[in-house]
């Protein structure tokens, strides 16, 4: 897998990609939470590459839930990469 660029790092976070988060979070009544954007992006990236693509927001959402039942951020998206390499199709 190739290294990505993380998240925090591209040219639009600060204008364009941070603000987004901001209002996503809010509307959804989550604002405040810590989140480790780029964690959830390099879990989300093994993912797509281990098992498809389209199971890479699917994911994002199982740790999401993880994480609401207890589990550190960490935690989840370990457990899930650890499902993921190459072992998905």
């Amino acid at each position: 897998m190739a290294a990505r660029e993380p998240v925090t790092r591209q040219e639009d976070w600060s204008t364009t990609l941070r603000p987004w988060l901001d209002r996503a979070a809010a509307s959804l009544g989550v604002d405040g939470v810590d989140l480790d954007v780029d964690r959830v992006h390099v879990m989300t990236g093994v993912v797509a590459d281990g098992v498809q693509r389209s199971m890479a927001p699917i994911s994002a959402f199982l740790v999401g839930a993880a994480v609401a039942r207890g589990a550190s951020l960490e935690e989840a998206c370990a457990a899930v990469e650890g499902v993921s390499h190459g072992g998905g199709r």
